[in-house]
């Protein structure tokens, strides 16, 4: 099997770097300027200038690579920002792959790739979230956050290990598709802090648990851990929220929630409290449809 990006990162950058190297010593950059501005060390720019561009790369993409490193050249020698300048190598590399020369090549690299007619791969799938999707999920992760942080008592009922605070889009099926806070949320005397912001796919416990309950809720998306104390089962109980207890989730983990999944309050469990077990804090979780209810059920609980 041999990926697209194995010919785009073994063929296609190097000569690219290579044609940038030589435009921007035509207009007069030295090797070190030329280095720093391609992140490689200055030995590295002299092998590249001591390449004929005529025998590198593919004659196939070459006249594209040519036309792309002027214009790179330019973007770097007039200091456009970085962004810009990748946004626009993978711009192009895209429009290669996409029925370009890039899917030619792949095809003749590839021979049992020319069944498919109507190849799609490198157009990616239609079902991948957007940006704007995302944005709006790490938007709603640090305004959840915001308003535990001035949440009279929550900070009480952070675990030692730290809280975690995670949320899925409407249509995850994977860890990636989840969000989180890397770093916890953990306790500073009485206030709560964060060391870095919510990112997708940076929580594998939190991202597994939220995909379990989705399995059997599919409109559950947040979810919020907590420390577990003895008094919460009757407090619980007296609000009436549908909660599941366990024993030892954290050494347990697989065979727990098999097992947990089988109980019928499982459809509409709102609360998981796990007892703990030795070496591992007695932890809870909540869970949630929308952030509004988080909130409240975080009203509810912990005030």
């Amino acid at each position: 099997m041999r990926f697209p990006c194995e010919y785009i990162a073994s063929t296609m950058l190097p000569s690219l770097r290579i044609r940038i190297a030589h435009d921007l010593r035509s207009k007069g950059k030295s090797q070190n300027e030329i280095a720093k501005l391609l992140g490689v060390k200055q030995p590295v720019i002299v092998s590249y200038l001591q390449k004929n561009i005529a025998e590198t790369g593919d004659e196939k993409i070459n006249h594209h690579l040519d036309a792309l490193s002027e214009s790179i050249s330019n973007m770097l020698f007039t200091q456009e920002p970085l962004d810009k300048v990748m946004r626009t190598i993978c711009t192009k590399c895209k429009s290669l792959r996409v029925e370009g020369p890039l899917c030619y090549i792949h095809k003749t690299i590839l021979p049992q790739l020319e069944i498919y007619h109507k190849c799609d791969i490198c157009s990616g799938y239609k079902e991948l979230p957007s940006l704007e999707d995302r944005s709006i999920i790490l938007s709603e992760l640090k305004a959840i956050f915001t308003q535990l942080s001035t949440h009279p008592t929550f900070y009480k009922w952070v675990p030692e290990i730290g809280s975690q605070l995670a949320q899925s889009d409407k249509k995850a099926k994977d860890l990636d598709d989840i969000a989180s806070y890397p770093g916890r949320i953990i306790k500073v005397k009485e206030k709560i802090v964060t060391v870095s912001n919510p990112e997708f796919g940076s929580s594998k416990t939190m991202s597994s648990l939220l995909l379990w309950l989705r399995d059997k809720q599919s409109d559950i998306h947040w979810v919020l851990s907590f420390k577990n104390k003895p008094e919460l089962y009757k407090k619980i109980e007296h609000l009436k929220i549908p909660y599941l207890s366990t024993d030892s989730i954290d050494s347990k983990w697989e065979q727990t929630l098999k097992q947990s999944a089988k109980d019928p309050i499982i459809f509409s469990m709102r609360v998981l409290l796990d007892s703990g077990s030795s070496g591992y804090e007695a932890i809870g979780y909540v869970f949630a449809r929308t952030a509004e209810e988080l909130l409240d059920l975080v009203n509810k609980i912990f005030t």
